[in-house]
């Protein structure tokens, strides 16, 4: 009995200190995931909603997500020249998250829509 007491609180402790980890690491990825469930979802051009999350982003974001976050808000099918070309050097930036890096390169490749692969891609993101 006492052996399993000891083991859940061990579990509760590691659990109990791991949280702070866990949320700042979140933290860090929070606007890369949105929008790469917004650019796996996307037809187009974002939404209202997608835009205003995208807004969000641009106002809390890292440099590199905040440059993604602009360019797809003023996406119309595909992203504009200037903004291909700020997602290019987003993507070979290596001191760049890889997720953000693999999601600039999806959206500058982008027509109306990610394919199917791209799609898997953002999903695990």
């Amino acid at each position: 009995m006492k052996n399993s007491t000891s083991i859940f609180l061990a579990v509760i402790l590691t659990s109990a200190l791991s949280i702070p980890y866990s949320t700042a690491v979140l933290a860090e990825q929070t606007a890369t995931q949105k929008m790469a469930r917004i650019v796996a979802d996307l037809n187009h051009r974002p939404s209202a909603g997608d835009k205003e999350t995208l807004r969000s982003i641009t106002q809390k974001g890292s440099e590199a997500e905040k440059t993604i976050a602009n360019a797809l808000m003023m996406m119309d099918h595909n992203v504009s020249s200037s903004d291909k070309e700020k997602l290019r050097t987003i993507a070979k930036d290596r001191s760049v998250p890889d997720d953000t890096r693999e999601l600039a390169n999806i959206v500058q490749n982008m027509k109306h829509q990610a394919s199917s692969k791209e799609k898997m891609l953002l999903k695990g993101m």
